[in-house]
């Protein structure tokens, strides 16, 4: 399994956001003595081994982010509210077309990741994401794409949105279930 250049190159934006670019620039330096993938520039076409990466996030986390996974989550949020305001989904999706982005999500998922599957089924006021055959399950998977998904529609008009985690890589489960609630 790889991750695409671009959720790198996110992370790097929260930090410097969050930390500044000589904070950045100084955990990448040190990281990058530890694994030589980050020794070259990562592009948003790189595609970054699956190890490397966990390993990487792990590394984020521990230097800004006090080991809490729950940031994973927030920079699933962020990147979404990026995506659909200013970035590369802003003329996909109108306010209030939630539902066109419940049924696009799993492109979403295979446009950052190499394997596993994101699906999504929806009804009346709730949508179900799943996400199965992940090689490396981890907390990151789960909370970032669970959180892009709930701020996403958010975003594009659903309102009070709830979240449930139903199974999840977090709980050292195989795959994860969660399920959106929305009014719209």
């Amino acid at each position: 399994m790889e991750i695409k250049g671009t959720a790198f190159l996110a992370r790097q934006d929260s930090v410097v956001a969050d930390f500044g670019a000589d904070a950045w620039r100084s955990f990448l330096t040190e990281y990058a003595k530890k694994d030589a993938v980050f020794t070259k520039p990562v592009m948003p076409m790189t595609w970054i081994p699956v190890e490397s990466y966990v390993r990487f996030s792990e590394a984020l986390l521990a230097r800004f982010y006090k080991n809490n996974p729950m940031a994973y989550w927030t920079f699933g949020e962020n990147a979404v509210e990026q995506a659909l305001t200013k970035g590369q989904l802003k003329a996909m999706f109108a306010q209030a077309d939630y539902r066109r982005f419940l049924q696009f999500f799993p492109g979403v998922w295979k446009a950052y990741f190499s394997a596993g599957l994101a699906h999504v089924d929806t009804g009346e006021g709730y949508a179900e994401l799943r996400i199965t055959g992940v090689p490396r399950p981890h907390a990151y998977f789960e909370y970032i794409t669970m959180g892009f998904m709930k701020r996403g529609l958010e975003v594009l008009g659903a309102k009070n949105v709830k979240s449930e985690r139903l199974k999840g890589f977090s709980k050292g489960e195989a795959e994860c279930l969660y399920r959106f609630q929305f009014t719209g």
